[in-house]
């Protein structure tokens, strides 16, 4: 389907002297559109900061990182941002939902931070299949962990974007919701062939990707399907 995500020879190092400690040694990779990808290590790997250097999140010290061919760490501040609103989606593990909005107002602001008109039959759409629509117009703090995390995912879906970062968005869930979640990504996948790609250390979540990146200090040490 084409490589949607590059990045070549990416280093981050935090902190300088003795204190300096290299997070991420030397990583290159490609990311195929449309397919799942996990990126499994232990806590202290790498793993996260990798996911936030391939999201703009961060920058790294040395290397690049390409969406559709273009360096985002080479952007002015403004176009990194747009490019994150309109082709980015990002799943984190505490959810992050803004507590004075209702579900609605949550999953719709990519969509008004945008200022896109998106068709309101769409996100009533996406509720329905995440099985939100109930909802819609209840509180953050009237939900569920697992209701909670499934209103991220439609508002991580809101703007259609090309890509969705989750940062062990089951970390803080039960294992019935967890597995509902995983579910849910892999139907964003095969519904709306997004490009996902989940971080975790837990290697049975990690069997639902199509792939599996593994890092260890730093370094990707296994790659596989």
């Amino acid at each position: 389907m084409g490589v949607i995500l590059s990045a070549k020879n990416l280093q981050k190092i935090y902190g300088m002297g003795e204190v300096k400690v290299e997070a991420v040694k030397d990583i290159s990779l490609e990311v195929e559109k449309g397919y799942f990808y996990a990126i499994i290590g232990k806590s202290g790997s790498g793993k996260s900061t990798l996911l936030h250097l391939l999201s703009g999140f961060d920058r790294p010290t040395k290397g690049t990182v390409k969406i559709g061919g273009e360096n985002i760490h080479k952007m002015k501040d403004r176009r990194l941002s747009a490019i994150r609103r309109e082709k980015m989606g990002f799943v984190f593990q505490s959810y992050n939902l803004l507590p004075e909005f209702c579900v609605e107002e949550n999953i719709r602001m990519p969509l008004y931070l945008n200022r896109a008109k998106k068709d309101k039959g769409y996100i009533r759409s996406l509720m329905e299949k995440l099985g939100i629509y109930g909802l819609r117009l209840k509180f953050p703090s009237q939900l569920s962990g697992g209701e909670q995390q499934r209103v991220a995912i439609a508002r991580a879906l809101a703007a259609q974007p090309d890509i969705v970062f989750a940062d062990e968005p089951t970390g803080n869930l039960d294992q019935q919701s967890g597995g509902d979640v995983l579910r849910l990504l892999k139907m964003m996948k095969e519904e709306w062939g997004q490009t996902i790609l989940l971080v975790t250390h837990d290697m049975e979540i990690a069997q639902a990707a199509d792939r599996i990146i593994e890092i260890r200090d730093g370094m990707v040490v296994g790659r596989g399907e």
